[in-house]
């Protein structure tokens, strides 16, 4: 999943909401055990809702952070 939120509406959680949706979504399909992600380590808004969803970063290479979430971590 890509986002991107307009300047004018930033820092207001729209970005946060949609993603805690979707991952909320995703972990009731029952054969689904994890959520991976990647962000660019400069994206402090991006990073901030990775962290916000509980998700632990796992690796990094160059300036890419992989992140994960487990369910049972939820």
């Amino acid at each position: 999943m890509g986002y991107e939120v307009l300047s004018a509406y930033r820092r207001q959680g729209f970005a946060f909401e949609a993603v805690e949706a979707l991952v909320d979504f995703a972990f009731t399909q029952q054969e689904l055990k994890r959520i991976i992600a990647y962000s660019l380590d400069d994206r402090v808004g991006s990073i901030r809702i990775l962290e916000k969803l509980g998700m632990q970063q796992i690796a990094r290479d160059e300036n890419l952070l992989k992140w994960e979430l487990k369910l049972e971590s939820r």
